[in-house]
């Protein structure tokens, strides 16, 4: 019998690349639901800070259009403060989850009415190890749907994920996700997020976004791991760089 669940990234992957095409914007951990606008560009970094290592993360992505948009990832990059410095390395399947990972990503757009979205994406690519026989495929697949009010300037988003172990280490490979972005005034957010389960990226993060310039927002949040996952509690912080105005 054909095993569904290890062909679905695949398959979710040709469906998304079968439409006349075309990463992802962003909360913290988990897409915003937002798709960039077409021939514009979206840059994000991530910083997450903790006692005894930083995790660095980026995100490029370019709007193609009808509802699509496309891009890079570089995630996994870092340091360990303790108990001596050193990068943050793992190319040996064995050791868990393999970082750092280069990946291409690609979303779609599905406008059910003004207020309601739904999202498909699917991240994939491999770990940068300089040993052909350590690379490995990583993927993280999802469906979400957005509400959005306060005339898109607020969003509650929720959804379903599905990833693989060499991505997200021992636990589990299917979860559900939950994200808000909250719009207080022009320039002020309150923004969350969370992924279930009780792998190495299973993390809930409360904070809040302030918008330096109408290209220009930063983010900050406290990340508070689930319980029995690897991660120990931490600081997020983000820029956000748009080639559109944001207000």
């Amino acid at each position: 019998m054909i095993r569904l669940q290890k062909y679905f990234p695949l398959l979710l992957l040709v469906f998304l690349l079968s439409t006349p095409v075309v990463g992802q914007q962003n909360l913290f951990n988990i897409p915003s639901g937002d798709i960039t606008p077409q021939n514009k560009i979206f840059y994000q970094h991530q910083f997450n800070l903790y006692e005894a290592k930083l995790e660095s993360k980026g995100h490029f992505v370019y709007g193609l259009g009808s509802g699509w948009d496309a891009g890079i990832n570089l995630v996994g990059k870092g340091v360990y403060f303790s108990p001596e410095w050193r990068t943050k390395y793992n190319s040996n399947p064995a050791n868990g989850a393999l970082y750092p990972i280069l990946m291409a990503t690609v979303q779609k757009q599905f406008s059910l009415s003004d207020r309601l979205k739904v999202n498909l994406g699917a991240q994939a690519g491999h770990n940068l190890s300089n040993r052909l026989e350590n690379k490995e495929l990583n993927y993280f697949t999802y469906g979400m749907g957005s509400y959005y009010w306060k005339g898109g300037k607020s969003r509650v988003v929720a959804g379903i994920y599905h990833a693989n172990q060499m991505f997200v280490g021992d636990g589990n490979t299917v979860g559900i996700m939950l994200g808000y972005e909250i719009n207080l005034s022009k320039r002020w957010y309150l923004m969350g997020d969370w992924l279930s389960g009780n792998n190495d990226s299973s993390v809930g993060v409360i904070g809040g976004m302030y918008n330096v310039s109408k290209r220009v927002q930063l983010c900050a949040g406290a990340l508070i791991p689930n319980p029995d996952t690897p991660k120990p509690m931490g600081i997020v912080l983000e820029i956000n760089i748009l080639t559109w105005d944001a207000f």
